[in-house]
């Protein structure tokens, strides 16, 4: 590589390195302020290191956008101001053609891209799979601790049908109090010194077991209401299971989903026959988006190279506002491609490489243009 490539490509890697920062720094942000201040009004235990872990899981998720959008601003800055300043008037003087002066732009799109391809089909779902399980579910934080589910001293509604009122100390919840209601009628009342919190995750229906100390049930009779036909019972130690399947259910469902299934996982989908239309569509659709989307820096160097000789500005903001309307023209199509995706008489899984294709056009169409000036 001659002196003038490494001129070009490090004024293109130093643009696209700072701008992917930028970048990163605001989507980091949004989705820190977004998710953990959630998290932490629902979970007020949690420490520094939950920050740190979401934050680096954040990352890779924020790259897939980042680095294409940072790669084409850099190329309209960089070539805007080769043209604005004459060097690339020079270079044609030279004799260079327009291929070989773009030749370390195309070995920068290759490097991009190859790092785009490795982030959208591996990393990111595994990334997204991570941070899912890393929030505060109901069913995350069973597994991990199910005393965390429990508010100290104040009512906890999250288990459907079941009031529960404890202090939490020692690792169990003291004055315990449950109420089991059946279309918000009480079935059942349970009053006792103290009882122990346990998951059982092994068997058909995952259960919340509550082992009892001191207990006082009041049951509701066959007939009449619950206060005519409670029948009170006092047992010195009594378990009570509660079901979580239904929350089991919620997160299958959710690592399950086409975004967050790893690579190999989704070509066994695509080419599972036995899944419905409607779904298979969807698996389709989400593997051409990874795709269609990591060869997005090829896209965008090749139309970025001529529109910034074209616009012939020094001004930084002119080129972002160029790379900012190409960015968003190319996301909001393919965005709504990805709308369509369960529609499988339209074939989504092509449509999503239709901005791709009409971008790769326009850009060969002008670069050829250029070239023969």
């Amino acid at each position: 590589m001659n002196l003038l490539d490494r001129y070009i490509a490090r004024q293109v890697l130093v643009s696209s390195l700072f701008a992917i920062a930028v970048i990163l720094i605001i989507l980091v942000l949004g989705n820190v302020f977004k998710e953990i201040l959630r998290e932490i009004a629902a979970r007020p235990d949690l420490d520094l290191l939950f920050f740190f872990q979401f934050v680096a899981l954040v990352i890779p998720i924020s790259l897939s956008l980042a680095i294409p959008f940072s790669f084409l601003t850099s190329i309209l800055l960089t070539f805007g101001r080769l043209s604005a300043d004459s060097e690339f008037v020079s270079m044609r003087m030279a004799g260079l053609s327009m291929p070989r002066i773009c030749l370390p732009v195309a070995v920068l799109a290759i490097f991009f891209t190859t790092i785009c391809a490795t982030v959208n089909l591996s990393v990111t779902p595994w990334a997204k799979t991570k941070m899912e399980g890393m929030k505060g579910s109901f069913f995350n934080m069973i597994s991990k601790d199910p005393l965390l589910i429990f508010s100290n001293q104040k009512v906890m509604t999250r288990i459907p049908d079941h009031l529960v009122y404890a202090k939490k100390e020692d690792g169990k919840l003291k004055n315990f109090q449950m109420v089991k209601m059946k279309d918000n009628v009480p079935e059942a009342i349970a009053i006792a010194r103290e009882a122990e919190v346990t998951v059982d995750l092994e068997g058909d229906d995952p259960e919340l077991v509550l082992e009892m100390t001191e207990v006082n049930l009041m049951l509701r009779g066959e007939d009449g209401d619950f206060m005519d036909s409670a029948q009170p019972v006092f047992m010195g130690e009594a378990p009570a299971g509660v079901s979580i399947e239904k929350f089991k259910q919620n997160v299958d469902g959710i690592h399950d989903q086409p975004e967050n299934i790893s690579l190999s996982r989704l070509f066994g989908k695509v080419g599972d026959d036995s899944l419905e239309p409607e779904l298979r569509a969807t698996y389709r659709t989400e593997l051409s988006m990874r795709m269609a989307f990591s060869v997005s820096c090829i896209t965008f160097a090749l139309i970025g190279v001529p529109l910034g000789i074209t616009a012939q500005r020094r001004e930084s903001t002119a080129g972002f506002v160029l790379s900012m309307v190409i960015a968003v023209s190319y996301y909001v199509m393919l965005t709504i491609a990805q709308m369509m995706r369960e529609n499988e008489d339209l074939y989504p899984h092509l449509l999503v490489w239709v901005p791709n294709i009409l971008f790769l056009t326009l850009g060969v169409v002008m670069f050829r243009r250029l070239s023969q000036k």
